[in-house]
C-alpha cells in the first residue's frame, strides 16, 4: 500500500515538474519571438530595463500567484493595488519574481505562516506600509465607527 500511494505521489510530481518545464519552454519560446526593438518598446512603457523585462517574462507564473496570497494576507487585493498604486504594484510584481526565497515563502504559504516574511521576503516592508495606508484609508471612510472594528 506504502508504494502505491508513493508512486502516485511521483507521479503527480513528475507529472508537475514536465507541466513546469513545458510552459518555461513555452515563455522561452516567446520572448525569443520578439526582436530587440520590441523588447526595448514594451521595457521602456513599463518603466524596467529590457533585461528585467526578459526575467519577468521568463519567470513561473507561481511567483505571482505567490504575491497574490501574500497581498491577501495584508488585506490587499491586486486590483485595488492596480488602481490606486499601479507602481507600486509593478515593483511588487518585478521584486517576487526575481526573489531568490520562492521556495521558502510558498512552503509559509502552504503552512499558512503568515509572520516569518519579515525574515526574508524583500516584499515585506512595502506590504505593510500598503495594508497600513489602505486601513487608515477605510478607517476615515468609516466616520463614527467604534476604534478597531473599522
Amino acid at each position: 500500500m506504502t508504494n502505491q500511494s508513493a508512486g502516485r505521489s511521483d507521479g503527480s510530481f513528475l507529472h508537475n515538474l514536465l507541466d513546469r518545464a513545458k510552459c518555461a519552454i513555452s515563455r522561452w519560446r516567446e520572448v525569443r519571438r520578439l526582436d530587440p526593438p520590441d523588447i526595448e518598446a514594451i521595457a521602456y512603457d513599463l518603466n524596467i530595463s529590457p533585461a528585467e523585462l526578459v526575467t519577468l517574462m521568463s519567470t513561473s507564473s507561481d511567483s505571482q500567484e505567490q504575491l497574490r496570497e501574500r497581498l491577501a494576507y495584508a488585506g490587499l487585493s491586486e486590483e485595488s493595488l492596480a488602481a490606486s498604486h499601479p507602481d507600486e504594484l509593478r515593483d511588487l510584481r518585478r521584486v517576487c519574481s526575481q526573489c531568490s526565497s520562492k521556495a521558502r515563502c510558498a512552503r509559509d504559504l502552504r503552512h499558512k505562516r503568515i509572520a516569518t516574511p519579515s525574515k526574508y521576503c524583500p516584499n515585506e516592508q512595502t506590504l505593510q506600509l500598503l495594508a497600513r495606508e489602505a486601513h487608515n484609508e477605510r478607517s476615515v471612510r468609516a466616520p463614527g465607527a467604534p476604534a478597531g472594528l473599522s
